[in-house]
């Protein structure tokens, strides 16, 4: 426990070094200034019923999460909620410069530092998760995966809503995988309040909450089944469908209850709202024709060019080790290989242990987020890559993990010949015999010797001379 602890504290500090050090460096993004612009929703929060809240033109724009993150965190920041007005991407940077629409830099860097602790925290929590359901070689790789993923720093430098999004739906992950484990209703209710938020931070969690009903309802007609054939697991199958069934309903109310704006007519409003996301999402293939994403194909290319090639983390090492000795190079890296023979092996695994399995609940989680993604993708920017990147660093747990095992099994098959083969030399000294090879010297617990131990020398065998009489009647008896 120590030693999980220590190593969650270490993935959030280097996340978070990483993320506060591009604070000043990440290029200014026009959304910037339109999250900053709302970190007012905070302090509206005390008149919840106030006239504030009746503004359609405002309140449709985004839900209110990433809002209240950024009015928090000026807060806390010794920052007030007088921000700057919001962009307006029909003129040029000057004149939304002019107009008062560019945040100040004290409070662009306090939105941005916000983000940057969000980002480390997504980072902890993904070592958490690949802890619990591979170990802690799994949770490390998975953690400093994204910690060190360029996407993920730049994210977590600006003042954007992705990297809220992207922690809610690690915690979503985290919490499913433990509600498979050992269901429970105030797991459940947590999972559906998690969901609620993403919800309320950019819409498509809620479509994880969907599959992971349709889960339950399959494990109720199973457990349905095997009652009447007396199987000896549908009262597991029960308990774990009874808690998945109600998600939706939970992330509903919570999306809800988090934003006044629904409270007057929550189904009308929350159509609205959708629609208007739903026409904007539309327009922006239109608008930005380079970026314009035509057909599913085309999505899932520019999720592995953006992945691949643009952002990645095996890349990004690559050209730094490059850099130390002196070189310039910038590869592609093999973070989608590495991800993909993870994600293979977590489909393995919910096939193999089936529909109650924990890989089985994580698997629904990070395949409806991520195809959600691909499904409403129409322009390609590359913070809505960032939910990937999180799937992707699972993957690479699982894979690295996987290595690891393999080399660990190798080494100690190795240490084990290498050992009988030192004590044969010492026992039976012979040019025939293959020569002694070192012990090793760095150690496990598993398995390997805690330090080297020198073999005993070989002892000569020691004679010991007939007692006197029994040395004079074997003389008489050769004399005879």
């Amino acid at each position: 426990m120590k030693r999980d602890l220590l190593l969650i504290l270490v993935i959030f500090a280097l996340g978070l070094w990483q993320n506060l050090h591009d604070v000043h460096v990440s290029p200014f993004h026009p959304d910037e200034s339109r999250w900053l612009h709302r970190a007012a929703f905070a302090g509206e929060l005390r008149h919840p019923l106030g006239s504030f809240w009746d503004d359609e033109q405002t309140m449709r724009v985004q839900p209110p999460l990433g809002s209240y993150l950024m009015g928090v965190g000026l807060l806390v920041q010794g920052r007030d909620l007088e921000t700057n007005g919001a962009w307006n991407f029909r003129h040029g940077r000057l004149w939304n410069i002019v107009n008062g629409n560019m945040p100040s830099d004290g409070d662009l860097a306090a939105g941005r530092r916000t983000n940057a602790a969000v980002g480390a925290l997504t980072a902890a929590v993904l070592f958490m998760l690949g802890r619990l359901l591979m170990g802690r070689v799994a949770g490390a790789a998975a953690g400093l995966f994204f910690a060190s993923h360029p996407l993920s720093i730049l994210m977590s430098s600006q003042a954007l809503s992705d990297a809220l999004l992207t922690l809610l739906v690690a915690l979503a992950a985290l919490i499913a995988v433990l509600l498979a484990e050992r269901p429970t209703w105030v797991r459940a209710v947590l999972l559906g309040i998690v969901l609620g938020l993403g919800a309320a931070t950019k819409l498509s969690p809620f479509l994880v909450s969907l599959p992971l009903a349709a889960l339950g309802g399959l494990l109720l007609v199973r457990a349905r089944g095997g009652r009447a054939g007396a199987g000896a697991s549908w009262r597991a199958d029960a308990r774990l469908g009874w808690r998945l069934l109600p998600l939706p309903l939970i992330a509903a109310a919570t999306f809800i209850a988090v934003f006044p704006y629904l409270w007057s007519d929550p189904i009308g409003r929350t159509s609205e709202l959708v629609e208007f996301r739903t026409q904007e999402m539309a327009n922006q293939g239109d608008i930005w024709e380079n970026l314009a994403v035509d057909s599913r194909t085309e999505a899932l290319r520019r999720v592995g060019v953006t992945l691949g090639d643009r952002f990645s983390t095996t890349g990004w090492i690559a050209s730094r080790v490059a850099r130390v000795v002196g070189l310039s190079w910038h590869p592609s890296g093999i973070d989608l290989p590495l991800a993909l023979i993870g994600i293979e092996m977590l489909a393995f695994l919910a096939i193999a242990r089936g529909l109650r399995a924990s890989p089985t609940v994580l698997a629904v989680v990070l395949g409806s987020q991520a195809g959600a993604i691909v499904l409403g993708m129409r322009a390609d920017f590359a913070r809505y890559h960032l939910p990937i990147v999180l799937a992707a660093a699972v993957g690479v747990g699982f894979a690295v993990d996987a290595f690891w095992q393999i080399g660990s099994r190798l080494a100690r098959f190795e240490w084990s010949r290498n050992l009988g083969y030192a004590l044969l030399d010492r026992v039976m000294p012979s040019d025939s015999w293959t020569p002694a090879v070192p012990l090793p010297v760095r150690v496990a617990r598993n398995g390997h010797l805690p330090h080297r131990i020198p073999l005993p020398a070989p002892v000569a065998p020691v004679i010991t001379p007939p007692p006197p009489a029994q040395r004079e009647s074997s003389l008489v008896e050769q004399a005879t």
